[in-house]
Parts: C-alpha cells; sequence; structure tokens
C-alpha cells in the first residue's frame, strides 16, 4: 500500500514539474511558430511536397515518400510542382534571408538583389539538380519528361560554378553546345549604356533523366504543349537599326529546334495548340512604345501566315488585335481565342516643362465612375480588350465581346458555340451607393457573334450548362432559381413551392440576400444541382422530373450543411453516376465533416469522418484514390493528413509546431445566453490552460459580426496585424469571450449593445471573471463597435479600436481607396446597416457615430487608424482622437506611416502586439505603463525611441 501511495505522489509531483517547466507565449518567441504551406501531391498519389516556413528567416521544402514514409527536404525551397509522370519534382530556391536582408541594408535596387534558383528532385534517385538565377519555369500538363525554364541572361556563363547539380554525379556537358541560330557575341557599348531593362533570358530544355540541357539565348517567350511535343519559344535580337524576332519550335522527341518564322520587330503571345500542331503568335513591325499587331497562324503542315490583321473585315474599323489577354486553342483545337481592341494611342509627346504644366482631377457629376477609381483603374482601363474567335477551318473571325458587351464566357474548354456576355456599364455609377452589381445577361453565339438581350439589370451571374443548352440564374427579386431553355427561348422557374428557402437566411443587412449557390451541372445538360440552406437539390431541365433532394432531407433534419466538393478540378461537369463527395458543418454542435452520396440511390448519405475540427478541401491525386488533406481545431494545428477516397487508414504526416506542447495554451468552448430582449445568441469563450473557476481572470471581449461557427479555427502566435493574438493572451491569464451579435436594419450600435452586454453578463455571472478587469477589442467594424460601445457604458476597463469609423455623416460620402468607390452603399444597403441616405434618415446617422457623444466616454480608448488604409478613411480616428483629447480623457492613437486596413509590415504588426499588450497589461492586470502612455513619443525622436519601458 505504501508503494502505490508512493508511486502517485511521484506522478503527482512529476506531473506539477512538468506544468512548472511549460512557458508563457510572448513576442520573443513568435518566431518559432511556423506556417505549413503549399502542399501537393504527385498524379501517382506516391509523393507529398509541402513548405514549413518560419515567420522569419529561411524556410524548407519537405517531400514525403507515401510508400516508405521517408521525408527530405530542400533549404529555402518554395513553389513546387510535380510532373505529370511523377518522376521529378521542380521547384524554386530562394536566396537565404540574411544574404538578402545584407543586400538591402546596402541599399540595392530590386533587380540587384540576390534571384531565385530552380531545383529538379529526380524522384528515383533521390538527386538534384539546381540552376541560378531563375525567372520562370513550366513543363508540360501530359508526358512532362523535360522541364522548360528561363535564367536571367548569361547567368550559364556568369554563374557556371553553380549549375553543377547537387547530390548528383555528373552534369551533361551540351551546355556547351551552340544554340541553332547564330549568336553575336560583340557588344555595343553606347547601346549597352543606354540600355532598360530587358525580359530577354536564357531557355533551358532540361532532360531530367538523362541529365540532358540545351539552351538558346535571347528568349522572351516560351510555351509547351500540353503533350510535351514542343517547346515553342520567341528569340529577340537587338539591332542598332531595327529589332529582329523568331519563332522556334523545339521537338522533345527528336531534340531539334526549327525556326518557323523571323521579322523584324515584336513578336508575342506563342500559343501552341495542346498537341503542338498548331502555333499562334501576334507580329508587329511597329518601333514604337504602343504598338499594333497582327494574328500569325502555323500549322506542322504549312508555313506561318497572317491570318487577321487590320484590314479583315471582320475586324471592327480602327481596331486590331491586342497584347493583352490570355490566347488559347480550344480543346478540340478547331477554334483559337484572342482579344482585340481598339488602335493604341499615339505616344504622347511632351514639350513642356514640369513648372508649366498643370495638375488637375476634375470631377464631373456626368462621370459614370468617380474620379479616383477611374485613376485606380487607369493601367488596367489601357489594357482593356475584347474577346474574338478564329474558326480555323472555316478561316473566319467573329467578335465576340465589344465595348457594349465587354465579357464573354465559353464553354466546354471553348468548344462550345454558345457563350454568356455581361455588360456592367449602365450600372456603373451604382456602385457608389448599392452593394448589388447590376448588369445586362446576353445570349453570345460564337458562329455569328450575334447576341440576344436575356437579362436586364441581373443582380446575380449566370450559369450556361456545359453544353450550351440552357441558362440557370437566380432571381433575387422573388428568391427563385429560373431555367432558361436557349433552343425553345422559354424561362421557368425552378425551386418554387418547395417549401425550403434558397436565399440565404442569416443576411441582415439592408439589401437582397444572395442564393445559397449553385453546385453545377450534370453531363449532358440533364440537370442541375443547388443549395438550399442544409441539403443539395437535383432540378431536372427537362421540366418533367419532379426536383429531389440527393440529401433525403438529411441535412435539414439534422441541422448539417452539405456542400458539394469536386476532386476533379477539371471537371466540366458533375458525374452523378459515382458517388458524390460532400462536406459538412453541423450548425448546433460545428462539427464539420465529409459525407458521401450516390444520387440514384435511396440511402441518406453515408458518413465518411466528421468530429470536432476544421478540415480543409481535399486533394485527390489523379491517378490513385489518395487523398491528402488537413485537420485542424483550436488545440491541433493543420497538419497534414493523408488517406484513402472515404477517408480511410488516415495518416498524419507533418508536425509542424512541436514546441507547442512546451507552452501555456488554453481551450474553447461554444457557450449561449439569452439577450434581455430574449433572443438566444452564441459565443465561444476561451479559457487559459492553467484556468482555475475559484480565481477571478481578467477577461478581453473581441467582436466581429458572427463568429462561433470558428470555434475550430487554429491560431498560431504570431504580430498582430490588428487584432489580439488569441494564444499569446489565454497564455498570459486572460479569458477571451468572442459573442456573435445579431443585426437589425437602423440599429447596428444598440444590436451590438444588446448582444455583447448581455454575453458579458452572462460570462460574469460563472464568477470566474474579474468584473473590474474587462477589456474590449475589435478591429474595422468591430473598431466601429468598440468606439460606439464606450459612449454608452462605463462597464469596460480599457478599450482598443482598430480602423474605427467615428462619424457615420462624414465617412458617407468619404471614399474606399482601396476601389476609389464612395463609402455610401456601406451604409445605405451595406454592412453599417443604416438603411437609407443621409439626408433620409440623418437621426440614425447621428445616433449610430460615437463621435456626436464623444462626452460620455471614460474608458481610456487605444486606437490605431493608419494614413494608408484602403478601407477606412484615417481621419475617421482623428476625429474622435482630437475630440477626446479636448475633452482631455486617455486616448491614444497609432498611425502606422504608409501601412493599411489590416497591417501588412511585419515589424509594425510586431509594434503593435506589443504596444496593445502594454495597453491591456496596464488596466487589465495592472501592471505599470510603459512611457509611450505616459509621455508619448515626441515626432523629434520618432524612429529613434519606443518608449516600451514600464515606468515604475
Amino acid at each position: 500500500m505504501k508503494n502505490i501511495i508512493f508511486f502517485f505522489v511521484v506522478i503527482f509531483l512529476s506531473s506539477i514539474c512538468v506544468a512548472q517547466q511549460k512557458k508563457t507565449i510572448t513576442p520573443s518567441v513568435f518566431d518559432s511558430w511556423k506556417d505549413l504551406e503549399n502542399q501537393t501531391i504527385s498524379d501517382d498519389g506516391n509523393w507529398i511536397s509541402y513548405e514549413i516556413n518560419p515567420q522569419k528567416g529561411d524556410g524548407i521544402l519537405y517531400i514525403y515518400h507515401r510508400l516508405n514514409s521517408k521525408i527530405d527536404s530542400v533549404m529555402r525551397g518554395y513553389d513546387a510542382k510535380f510532373s505529370s509522370n511523377s518522376d521529378f519534382l521542380v521547384f524554386k530556391i530562394k536566396a537565404p534571408y540574411d544574404t538578402i536582408r545584407k543586400a538591402k541594408l546596402a541599399k540595392k535596387k530590386a533587380d540587384d538583389l540576390p534571384k531565385d534558383s530552380i531545383g529538379i528532385w529526380i524522384l528515383k534517385t533521390n538527386s538534384i539538380t539546381k540552376f541560378p538565377k531563375l525567372k520562370s519555369f513550366k513543363f508540360a500538363k501530359e508526358n512532362s519528361k523535360h522541364i522548360t525554364f528561363l535564367l536571367e541572361k548569361d547567368a550559364l556563363i556568369k554563374d557556371s560554378s553553380n549549375i553543377k547539380p547537387k547530390d548528383t554525379t555528373t552534369v551533361s556537358d551540351t551546355l556547351k553546345k551552340q544554340t541553332t541560330i547564330e549568336k553575336s557575341k560583340k557588344k555595343d557599348k553606347k547601346t549597352k549604356a543606354k540600355k532598360k531593362k530587358e525580359d530577354n533570358g536564357t531557355l533551358v530544355i532540361f532532360n531530367p533523366a538523362l541529365q540532358k540541357t540545351t539552351h538558346y539565348d535571347e528568349v522572351s517567350e516560351y510555351e509547351i504543349s500540353e503533350n510535351g511535343n514542343i517547346i515553342s519559344y520567341i528569340l529577340h535580337k537587338k539591332d542598332t537599326i531595327a529589332d529582329s524576332s523568331f519563332v522556334f519550335i523545339y521537338n522533345t522527341q527528336t531534340e531539334i529546334s526549327k525556326n518557323i518564322y523571323k521579322n523584324k520587330g515584336t513578336i508575342k503571345k506563342i500559343t501552341p495548340d495542346k498537341n503542338g500542331e498548331q502555333i499562334c503568335f501576334i507580329y508587329s513591325s511597329d518601333t514604337t512604345k504602343v504598338k499594333a499587331y497582327n494574328l500569325f497562324y502555323w500549322t506542322s503542315k504549312s508555313e506561318a501566315k497572317c491570318i487577321i490583321d487590320t484590314l479583315n473585315s471582320s475586324m471592327k474599323k480602327n481596331w486590331c488585335v491586342s497584347e493583352n489577354g490570355d490566347f488559347y486553342f480550344s480543346q478540340n483545337r478547331m477554334k483559337f481565342f484572342f482579344y482585340t481592341a481598339p488602335f493604341p494611342e499615339k505616344e504622347f509627346k511632351d514639350s513642356l516643362t514640369e513648372d508649366e504644366k498643370y495638375k488637375l482631377d476634375l470631377w464631373s457629376w456626368t462621370d459614370t465612375l468617380l474620379q479616383p477609381n477611374q485613376l485606380k483603374n487607369i493601367e488596367k482601363d489601357k489594357k482593356k480588350s475584347f474577346l474574338a474567335v478564329y474558326f480555323l477551318k472555316k478561316q473566319k473571325m467573329v467578335q465576340l465581346a465589344s465595348d457594349d458587351i465587354p465579357f464573354v464566357t465559353t464553354t466546354l474548354k471553348g468548344d462550345g458555340n454558345i457563350g454568356i456576355g455581361y455588360n456592367y456599364k449602365p450600372y456603373s455609377k451604382y456602385v457608389s451607393w448599392i452593394t448589388d452589381i447590376f448588369r445586362d445577361v446576353y445570349i453570345v453565339d460564337f458562329l455569328t457573334g450575334n447576341e440576344k438581350l436575356f437579362l436586364k439589370k441581373a443582380q446575380s451571374i449566370a450559369s450556361i450548362s456545359p453544353n450550351g443548352n440552357f441558362v440557370a440564374w437566380y432571381n433575387k427579386a422573388d428568391s427563385t432559381w429560373n431555367l432558361f431553355s436557349i433552343k425553345e427561348n422559354t424561362s421557368m422557374p425552378v425551386t418554387k413551392n418547395l417549401g425550403v428557402n434558397f436565399w440565404d437566411e442569416d443576411h441582415d443587412v439592408p439589401s437582397l440576400p444572395d442564393p445559397y449557390g449553385l453546385a453545377g451541372w450534370s453531363k449532358d445538360d440533364k440537370s442541375l444541382l443547388i443549395y438550399d440552406r442544409f441539403d443539395i437539390w437535383q432540378i431536372s431541365t427537362d421540366n418533367k422530373t419532379k426536383p429531389e433532394r440527393i440529401t433525403k432531407n438529411f441535412g435539414r433534419k439534422n441541422k448539417t450543411k452539405f456542400r458539394y466538393i469536386e476532386l476533379d478540378k477539371e471537371a466540366l461537369w458533375i458525374n452523378t453516376d459515382k458517388n458524390l463527395l460532400l462536406k459538412t458543418y453541423n450548425e448546433d454542435s460545428k462539427q464539420e465533416g465529409f459525407y458521401s452520396v450516390k444520387i440514384k440511390s435511396k440511402d441518406e448519405p453515408k458518413k465518411l469522418i466528421i468530429g470536432d475540427y476544421k478540415f480543409s478541401t481535399p486533394q485527390l491525386s489523379k491517378k490513385s484514390n489518395v487523398l491528402l488533406w488537413r485537420k485542424c481545431n483550436f488545440n491541433i494545428y493543420p497538419n497534414l493528413c493523408i488517406s484513402t477516397i472515404d477517408f480511410k487508414d488516415e495518416i498524419c504526416i507533418t508536425n509542424a509546431n512541436p514546441q507547442q506542447t512546451n507552452y501555456f495554451w488554453g481551450s474553447v468552448e461554444l457557450v449561449k445566453w439569452k439577450t434581455n430582449n430574449n433572443e438566444e445568441l452564441e459565443g465561444l469563450l476561451y479559457k487559459p490552460e492553467n484556468f482555475n473557476s475559484a480565481q477571478k481572470c481578467p477577461m478581453i471581449v473581441y467582436f466581429y459580426e458572427k463568429n462561433s461557427h470558428t470555434i475550430h479555427n487554429h491560431y498560431t502566435p504570431k504580430p498582430s496585424k490588428s487584432v489580439i493574438n488569441f494564444p499569446e493572451y489565454l497564455s498570459n491569464g486572460y479569458l477571451i469571450f468572442v459573442p456573435d451579435i445579431k443585426y437589425k436594419v437602423g440599429s447596428p450600435g444598440q444590436d451590438a449593445y444588446d448582444a455583447i452586454m448581455s454575453g458579458t453578463d452572462y460570462i460574469v455571472s460563472k464568477g470566474f471573471v474579474n468584473e473590474k478587469k474587462i477589456g474590449l477589442q475589435g478591429q474595422s467594424w468591430g473598431g466601429y463597435q468598440v468606439a460606439y460601445l464606450v459612449t454608452r457604458t462605463n462597464r469596460f476597463c480599457a478599450a482598443m479600436a482598430g480602423a474605427a469609423v467615428s462619424n457615420m455623416i462624414s465617412a458617407y460620402g468619404g471614399i474606399r481607396w482601396t476601389s476609389g468607390n464612395s463609402r455610401m452603399m456601406q451604409y445605405e444597403n451595406g454592412q453599417s446597416r443604416i438603411g437609407g441616405t443621409l439626408w433620409e434618415k440623418k437621426d440614425l446617422y447621428i445616433e449610430n457615430s460615437p463621435i456626436f457623444f464623444a462626452d460620455k466616454i471614460q474608458t481610456p480608448l487605444l486606437m490605431m487608424n493608419n494614413d494608408a488604409d484602403g478601407a477606412v478613411p484615417w481621419y475617421q480616428g482623428i476625429e474622435l482622437f482630437t475630440s477626446l483629447r479636448r475633452l482631455e480623457k486617455p486616448v491614444w492613437l497609432l498611425n502606422y506611416n504608409g501601412d493599411d486596413h489590416n497591417l501588412k509590415r511585419r515589424a509594425n504588426s510586431i509594434d503593435l502586439d506589443i504596444r496593445m499588450k502594454q495597453f491591456f497589461d496596464h488596466y487589465l492586470k495592472d501592471e505599470p505603463a510603459p512611457k509611450w502612455m505616459i509621455e508619448g513619443i515626441p515626432a523629434m525622436k520618432k524612429d529613434k525611441e519606443n518608449g516600451y519601458d514600464l515606468v515604475k
């Protein structure tokens, strides 16, 4: 008996020792937490690559061999891609972090910083070949026996020592081979002195299996046919009189390069078909900066020839082929899609000095778009181009898009002859005060270019069936899905009288709700799958078969949302003959998981995996049934898992942050309560790992709309971009309460007050909260509501408001600088939920604006409003700050110069994290205030003193 007692005493003391060894999370340890990113699986399912990157420093690329569980790695590797035959892995290699940092400290320009290298990992031999100064790489979609990449000009000559492969025995001597065209070795010193940055480089074609390399200099573009048979590229030669361009094709079977076109001028947009038997490119003889192009066409049976120029009868007057847009062959190789545009404007010749010019933006009430929006999109508008198609056998061009119908979609990867066209222009002005985007929708006939107006002022995108027989669209006005038969020219509602809603029932802003969505179409256009809140409906296009729930009403009965997951990313339709994979979320339990269902079966969906986790969308290997996916919860980092397609034989293959066990973490639980209006709400309560209900803990209330569905989110310790870092605060003894907020139109401030105050009351009633030490924190919309709350109550002893709007009246007419649009829509029918114009509902704008009640604020307030915030004008923070300063209330405003709504610069994030934590520690834990809170930081000491020192 004594031995048993002694055993348990030892175990108890050991557990205390382990607990005492745990540490609290501080900014000094953030860098030990890493992010697992960019996972991918090979087509045969045997290899998985992923990156584990630190917050600062050099990351590592890992490769996992599923058959033997072996893991290999490459320092600084990233952006990895497996070849289609799973023979090799291609990736980029960054220069060492310290090397880049030293170069930046030396004030080197971006073009002079150390460049990436390329690595080719040959899986069978476990060997790596590297090449320096990478610009880009590509390989074929099928039969990828070669890897093709572009290096910086002269990279092989200047860095020949670096091209030797690592962990391989030999390197092919073919790098010394002469290219198949004449290369000039002479340098024009005068030209070199004036030479601007060029995009040309050295094209390398590498056969990893044979370690055989061929290269060509002065290459500006290259593309590979899908089947890997040819590599097409453009070679550009500089000349003092006129530059010359050449088009070559490299046959990967014969390893011979052939010149198929050459001319003085510029060649771009080289595009092979999937078999490498046809190539299109554009050519211009213009020597000016802006050029007009012609379209050329080559086949393996004939020489390259011009097929579209400005004289083509189908080309609009004063239009030409554009150099912008994505050019491509249809899947059946019978059409070529390209873009046209009006003649580019001639280069403007400036004859005035800077002091002779006036600088003006002229705002006019007749402008379709506001000046800031126009200026924001000016470069995009200069490149505006319009889709056209060339029928190769008929030798006929058809213009599909136009200035009146600028956007046209295709079907069946270009094989279809019917598309959808959109025109947003008549309603462009509305974006200033309406959140919905309106458009006119057209049916476009590719054979003739004729378009027929189908929907006027539609509020949702239309979906055309794969074979172009039907169009599905959602009508927000009557909340129904509709089906339009192109052949019959008839439209009918397909979701009326089904007994469920197809619109978002949680929609609580003053605008019409969006639908839950469309899963997709079945083969041969026979049906489409549509979501309601919980289930998935199959709607037949024959107007005879009754709509049915493929999920057998299981979703609604169990309050479980089903959403279809397409594992084949190239699928054009849903294969309704196979089991469908469905992702699920239960609204009550918050559990996620996956089910499968067979449409033709009478059985309910079959559970595959479910639990208290958040699951990623899985990746399926193309040639095996191996799934790659991630799962996490608050305590478990989202590591990588592999399994069978039905989630059996699950294996977790990574452990990105093992150090987490050394630190105090926490837990999260779902809480429910009722407001004073008897409305039931949910929220999340986070507790420290060493939580003791007998002790009174400080608590921070954080909120933004609804968050209870994020219960299984995992947060890594890292600097704050705008909100508190949950693990950091929990590790330091704080409780965190995150209430959901339900809104009504016209009372966003009151609704937040009702939810947050009642929720805080409920948590305090548990007995473990120090009710005199409760803080508030929110960002953006949440920041506004922090500012509003402290005008209504003195309950909170400190508050931090990030990017808060303090004055809805001045903000109403302001600009969202990210888009250049007016902020009116935010209030009239957007998130701010006022539900009317300033002149219609003046009282509500005042009632919901903290600035008008600044004299009521007693709570110490820390604010962040950055001068480059593209969402909330930073003067909103200035207005409240100057008011509180005038009232002699404790207030601080952080403005991170040149930074955005949520901080982008890591140094700024670290600073915010430190200051916010010091602020809350002072007021909620009675710790000494830092110097910056007592004395501020004078402008003369900016960037020299941080004021972090605590004043005791």
